[in-house]
């Protein structure tokens, strides 16, 4: 089932334009940014969040993978407050 929403074209082109820049519907577009929307919701105890972890792992292999990771001194204490 679906309902028509009355937003102005621009803003109708914008929410298309950013889903289909994500490989995600407007549905899921919207339901990511606003509050209420996203069907996966948690008790308190982490139950609910199954349904998160394809998305979170489709997040997290939408980085590039030929760069390097941090090295341990570039993420150390003393290099993070090395000003203070």
């Amino acid at each position: 089932m679906s309902t028509k929403l009355d937003v102005d074209e621009k803003t109708a082109a914008k929410l298309r334009e950013l889903a289909a820049a994500g490989g995600v519907t407007v549905q899921q577009l919207l339901a990511t940014y606003v509050p209420g929307l996203s069907p996966a919701k948690s008790n308190g105890n982490g139950a609910g969040g199954e349904s998160l972890i394809p998305a979170f792992e489709e997040w997290a292999d939408s980085f590039p993978k030929d760069v390097p990771p941090l090295s341990v001194e570039a993420v150390s204490r003393a290099s993070i407050y090395r000003d203070q």
